[in-house]
């Protein structure tokens, strides 16, 4: 059995037995707590992820005036090189 090192924290939690039965049965680690950290770490890497892309939109959100009048100003200068 693995020792508890001190950077751990023992908790209880209650799951589906049908859920369990699932993670028993796909389960490629050794043991069920690697399974949890592991699907744990995923999924909180996933929410990170879209927290991260809904700050972004809403930040784009926000430019989006300015840049639709910063492109207004600019773009028939850029354009001038083309024609």
């Amino acid at each position: 059995m693995e020792s508890m090192s001190r950077n751990t924290v023992k908790t209880t939690v209650i799951l589906e037995k049908g859920l369990m039965e699932e993670i028993d049965r796909y389960n490629p680690f050794r043991t069920r707590k690697k399974f949890l950290d592991q699907a744990c770490k995923t999924y909180l890497r996933e929410l990170r992820r879209k927290l991260t892309d809904d700050k972004l939109a809403a930040a784009c959100a926000a430019a989006a005036p300015e840049d639709s009048s910063v492109n207004e100003e600019w773009e028939p200068i850029a354009l001038e090189v083309w024609e």
